[in-house]
């Protein structure tokens, strides 16, 4: 009788749970594509510091509020220089990568440029707390390019479009 019990209760919570996860976007795949790209400019500020630090919380932010405020039309970008893994310190640059007309009297003062060539971009959909692992997406990524011949860059660039939907492009260094 109690196994019928627990049984009763166990698969509504399970059921409850799985669409829950689902409504989040829990069961997206990860997409990856070679995409070419000309020299583009980030407007933004630079940051070396630790990863937990409320600095680098509070440019992240700021940048987000000037894109929601319309103050500027664009894309949130993080340019992460050395590895994403180190926990310790990072080495990023936040800004908005600007889309033309750019109204430059709203951009932050500081610029950073990505080379233009080829990258492997990775689009990732749902909600932070269901998405693949930064080290889950970087090792499936390096996985992808070794089985296509390909060496990627010491960057890593992250394009945010919302909460659940974001891309993260490698610079392809050289073909093996």
């Amino acid at each position: 009788m109690t196994k019928k019990i627990v049984l009763w209760v166990l698969l509504p919570v399970v059921a409850i749970a799985v669409g829950v996860y689902f409504w989040l976007g829990g069961f997206q795949s990860i997409e990856i594509e070679e995409v070419q790209h000309q020299p583009r400019v980030i407007w933004g500020t630079p940051y070396q510091g630790k990863y937990g630090d409320l600095k680098l919380r509070e440019i992240f932010v700021t940048t987000q509020q000037l894109l929601r405020e319309g103050k500027v039309q664009g894309t949130l970008v993080v340019v992460n220089y050395d590895s994403l893994f180190n926990t310790q310190k990072v080495n990023q640059f936040i800004g908005v990568l600007p889309v033309p007309p750019v109204e430059m009297a709203n951009l932050p003062e500081k610029a950073d440029t990505l080379i233009g060539g080829k990258y492997l971009r990775v689009h990732l959909y749902g909600q932070p707390a269901v998405r693949p692992t930064p080290e889950q997406t970087d090792q499936k990524v390096r996985e992808y390019a070794s089985q296509q011949g390909l060496m990627l860059g010491a960057k890593m660039v992250e394009h945010y479009f919302g909460a659940d939907s974001m891309w993260v492009e490698y610079p392809i260094s050289i073909k093996k």
